[in-house]
């Protein structure tokens, strides 16, 4: 079957795009990148590096632009986009928001094919072990949640993290995945990356009444796979 894996260089969509790797034709790698920084539906720093994941694997890389804030005019997009396309399906790393799994599958059924969203409703903790224990290595892109401070983001996601977060954050599943928004994150390099992105530059963003930031990649590159400890 061929599809198209909605990704936005996060832990969830790449590791959905790694899950569809094993089991279908992917003929494309599709990212939407919104203007709005509050979407709804995606997510926001960084996306343009997703062209370096399409790049190292020899996958054809698209993008849509939505120009502004409304939930209607993305979801309008990705339809029109699909509709085109000769896609069977279209694959994405949605866990537990049923907002965005029905826009997704209202797109998709618009342009007559299927949704797979394979991480759908996986235990966080199984999640973040089938992450971590296969060397994902994954770093905050953004932090919007009670206890994620300034000094999260560009760093690397690690049990230790985790656990010190644990200690501040409520107590909640659902926030220790950001699947609700708390953080977002960008994948540096995965098992069945054949390089990885390596950061040249960077510039961290902090609104300190609001409490909230994103770490903005300036450059980056792709380099030959280093072991990360």
């Amino acid at each position: 079957m061929n599809v198209i894996c909605l990704v936005s260089g996060g832990k969830d969509s790449v590791l959905a795009l790694w899950l569809a790797l094993h089991q279908f034709n992917v003929i494309s790698i599709l990212s939407v990148r919104s203007q709005c920084p509050e979407s709804y539906l995606f997510h926001i720093p960084n996306t343009q590096y997703v062209a370096l994941i399409a790049r190292m694997l020899n996958i054809p890389y698209r993008t849509i632009v939505v120009e502004n804030c409304h939930v209607e005019d993305e979801i309008q997009a990705l339809k029109d986009f699909l509709i085109k396309s000769e896609a069977e399906a279209v694959i994405t790393g949605g866990i537990r928001s049923d907002f965005q799994r029905y826009k997704f599958n209202y797109a998709a059924i618009s342009a007559k094919m299927k949704c797979f969203n394979p991480l759908w409703r996986l235990s966080p903790r199984i999640l973040l072990s089938e992450l971590l224990d296969n060397n994902f290595h994954i770093i905050f892109s953004s932090v919007a949640g009670m206890g994620l401070g300034r000094e999260l983001l560009g760093k690397k996601i690690t049990i230790e993290v985790l656990e010190s977060l644990q200690k501040t954050v409520p107590e909640s599943e659902l926030t220790m995945i950001g699947e609700g928004g708390e953080f977002e994150s960008l994948v540096l390099e995965a098992p069945f990356f054949p390089y990885r992105i390596e950061i040249i530059k960077s510039k961290i963003h902090w609104n300190e009444h609001r409490e909230e930031g994103y770490y903005e990649i300036i450059e980056a590159k792709l380099s030959p796979r280093v072991k990360f400890t």
